[in-house]
């Protein structure tokens, strides 16, 4: 699977992802207008792939109308949407986007594998286990929280998916790896049908260079596939991108922010 078809499937999952997401967090707002899927989030965070985001889920709208149903929307909840456009897909809406007068931001990669990775085998002071219930949700949550707190960010905006409502939906496969008995890194994979979306990947920053980021997604992936998913994709961060060709991901587009 290459190109399109991998585009396609990570509309898919992004699309299923935001709504899942917004679904679990409480003041969260979602709206559709001119194939535009808009989440207005209770704790905007600027540079996420989907607090207070937009994205398309019918290219056959005009770009013109979607731009301005984004800054309808954003307006309307007090917010600045994070406009999120496939490089390859959305060409006519990034540039009504630039005509509009958006600012570009971060460029993402978009990354796809069409096979199960194989899960390293944990280092003896390491322990992977799977999100079944709360107190592991929880430990999800607990490694965000961390970084939240390092970069003196609001730690409760974890809330927005790494809710119980979120880790425990059964079309989602959580990991969670614990270092000397710690909660370390986690991922979580959103299985859609047969396509699968890999997010929310983390590390502690005293626990990274231990392949932890790799162990929990290969996991979160491989748990997907063991459910039926055929192909997973992702989006990366240059710094992501790397761990994830290691497991096998390639790269078939990127994706970019626009916002007002």
């Amino acid at each position: 699977m290459r190109g399109m078809t991998f585009l396609d499937q990570s509309d898919r999952t992004t699309l299923a992802a935001a709504r899942l997401f917004a679904e679990h967090e409480d003041g969260a707002v979602v709206g559709e207008d001119a194939g535009m899927l808009m989440v207005a989030s209770a704790r905007p965070f600027l540079r996420s792939l989907f607090y207070s985001s937009a994205r398309r889920f019918d290219r056959s709208a005009p770009a013109e109308k979607a731009v301005a149903a984004v800054r309808a929307f954003g307006a309307e909840h007090g917010q600045h949407l994070n406009l999120w456009a496939s490089v390859d897909g959305d060409a006519d809406l990034i540039a009504a986007a630039e005509t509009a007068g958006m600012t570009r931001g971060i460029e993402l990669e978009d990354m796809g594998i069409a096979s199960a990775p194989p899960v390293p085998t944990p280092a003896f002071d390491v322990e992977l286990a799977e999100v079944r219930d709360a107190e592991e949700a929880d430990s999800f949550a607990e490694v965000h929280r961390a970084l939240r707190i390092e970069a003196d960010q609001d730690p409760e905006t974890v809330l927005h998916f790494a809710s119980h409502g979120v880790l425990l939906d059964p079309h989602v496969h959580a990991f969670v790896a614990y270092f000397e008995r710690e909660p370390a890194a986690c991922a979580l994979a959103l299985r859609d049908g047969d396509s699968a979306g890999l997010f929310w990947v983390a590390t502690r920053t005293s626990a990274r260079n231990r392949g932890l980021g790799a162990l929990v997604s290969a996991a979160a992936v491989n748990g997907a596939f063991q459910a039926g998913a055929k192909s997973a994709t992702l989006t990366a961060t240059a710094l992501g991108a790397p761990v994830y060709r290691k497991l096998g991901f390639e790269r078939f587009s990127a994706r970019a922010r626009y916002t007002f």
